[in-house]
Parts: structure tokens; sequence; C-alpha cells
């Protein structure tokens, strides 16, 4: 996947940092969570001065759907990573959620568990 942008910011004693990256074909792609994990783990080696005290990833889905009103719409997976735990959303069109919802949710649930694991 290509990384896009990685900012950090800060704000007082907090100090966040955005990673965004695209683009993934589908999450039923085997390899895609062993890649997202990989991917994480390899952006968290980074040193800074001060360590930010929350990462976020964003991962663009690589196909753009149409939803009831036609409006071209671009599915999205964010990662958080705050005081040791992970986080894992998924932005999906209306599509999806009525015809994957099931699917994703399951599978934003396992790779939640698998970030959690390391």
């Amino acid at each position: 996947m290509k990384q896009f942008y990685d900012e950090t910011h800060s704000s007082g004693e907090e100090s966040s940092r955005t990673l965004w990256y695209g683009y993934f074909d589908s999450t039923k792609d085997e390899g895609l969570k062993n890649q997202i994990c990989q991917l994480v783990e390899a952006d968290l080696q980074k040193k800074f001065e001060k360590t930010p005290t929350a990462t976020h990833w964003i991962f663009y889905r690589e196909e753009l759907q149409k939803d009831a009103l036609t409006e071209t719409i671009r599915s999205s997976m964010m990662i958080r990573f705050r005081e040791g735990k992970y986080v894992v959303h998924y932005n999906m069109s209306d599509f999806e959620f009525v015809l994957f919802y099931d699917a994703i949710t399951t599978w934003v649930k396992e790779l939640e568990n698998q970030l959690n694991r390391k």
C-alpha cells in the first residue's frame, strides 16, 4: 500500500500522529489483515522526541461506489492506538451495509483482536 501522508500534531500535553494509506481492494483479501498489522508495527518503530499519545491510520478502499443518492462513496478503515490498545473502525457505503455488514464487522473484530495480541 502506498503511504500518502504522515503527520504529527500537538496540543498541550497531547500529541497525535496520523498516517494515510491507499488503497486496499477488499476485506476478502486473504493477506490484508497481516499486511495492515505489518504496516502498523513498522510505523510504530519510528522514534520521536515526544512519543505521540495517540497514533491513527486511515486506509482507503480502492473501489468507488455509488450510494442510493448516486453520490460517490469511498470506504475507509481507521485504526487508533492509544494507551496500548487498538480500536478499528470501518466506514462503509450503504451498499456494503446492506449486503456485507456481518462479514465486514466480523473482519474488523478479527483485525482488532490480531492487533491487540501483539
